[in-house]
C-alpha cells in the first residue's frame, strides 16, 4: 500500500475511533449524571433503573478505553509515516 493511501486509511480510522470515543463518553455522562446526581429523578424513566445504569457503565467504560488506545496508536503510526514521507521528498 502506498503511503498517502495509508495515511488516508490512517485519517477514515481516527474518524470512526474519536466517533465511537464520543458515543462512550456521552454515555459515561449520561450514566455518571444517573448514578450519582438525579436522586431518582432522571429526566429519562430509564436512568432510575439502577441495572441499566450500571450495564450502560460497564460497557462504556471499556469502549473508552479501546478508543483511547486506538486514537494513542493510529496517531502514532500516523507521525511516524509523516516523518517518513518528510524524509523521501
Amino acid at each position: 500500500m502506498k503511503p498517502e493511501e495509508r495515511m488516508k486509511e490512517i485519517n477514515s480510522k481516527i474518524v470512526k475511533s474519536t466517533l465511537v470515543g464520543a458515543l462512550s463518553n456521552i454515555t459515561i455522562g449520561v450514566g455518571i449524571y444517573a448514578k450519582f446526581l438525579d436522586n431518582g429523578e432522571a429526566f429519562l424513566p430509564v436512568l432510575n433503573n439502577e441495572t441499566v445504569v450500571n450495564f450502560m457503565l460497564t460497557i462504556a467504560i471499556p469502549v473508552w478505553i479501546w478508543g483511547g488506545y486506538k486514537l494513542f496508536t493510529l496517531h502514532s503510526e500516523k507521525a511516524a509515516l509523516q516523518r517518513s514521507l518528510e524524509k523521501s521528498h
